[in-house]
């Protein structure tokens, strides 16, 4: 099994919180082939291979190297829940949108409107420099790339940031579905 191809690169990459996707080339390509072998190899030193459905690898462990605190994982949420509010308002098909374009800081919706402005100041980002920062600390988790032009786009293994912040929205619609009472319902002259 130690004969698993690439194993201290994939190894290296891997334990940093960093992710493999298909712009690693070989690296990528040699998880593909045997990810069963890598998976097996990696579990009795406690750290659990994952292949995301879009095609991606990264460790999912509770102590892995490089793991953000979830508090520096507050202002990436905000920031795409913001970008996906945008776009629906906007009319657009929003994972389309987010995955697929390329966008530049100045165009960014976040710091347009007093109300995402205040959502931003809530997580420490006010201004376009701080913006810039968040996205290239985006840049290093491996969820987006970084042009000289002052735009980016997002990676594959941002799916993990845009499922998790659409899991959390669909909860809360939920749950304000099931607290809030149905229009049109009889009010219960009792409970006044």
């Amino acid at each position: 099994m130690n004969t698993l191809p690439q194993l201290k690169d994939i190894f290296d990459k891997l334990r940093q919180g960093a992710y493999i996707t298909h712009e690693q080339g070989t690296l990528h390509a040699s998880l593909a082939e045997s990810y069963e072998d890598y998976k097996a190899y990696f579990e009795p030193l406690g750290l659990n291979l994952m292949r995301h459905p879009r095609d991606f690898f990264y460790f999912h462990t509770e102590t892995a190297e490089g793991t953000p605190p979830a508090a520096s994982l507050a202002p990436m949420a905000v920031f795409c829940f913001i970008l996906i509010e945008a776009a629906a308002n906007e009319g657009r098909p929003v994972e389309e949108y987010l995955l697929t374009e390329r966008f530049t800081v100045a165009g960014l919706p976040h710091l347009k409107s007093d109300r995402y402005k205040a959502h931003m100041r809530a997580v420490e980002v006010d201004d376009e420099g701080d913006l810039r920062k968040l996205i290239k600390s985006m840049v290093t988790k491996g969820w987006a790339e970084y042009f000289n032009d002052d735009s980016f786009r997002f990676l594959r293994p941002f799916h993990r940031l845009f499922d998790k912040c659409q899991e959390i929205s669909t909860a809360a619609e939920q749950e304000s579905r099931e607290v809030l009472p149905s229009f049109g319902q009889p009010i219960d002259p009792e409970m006044n």
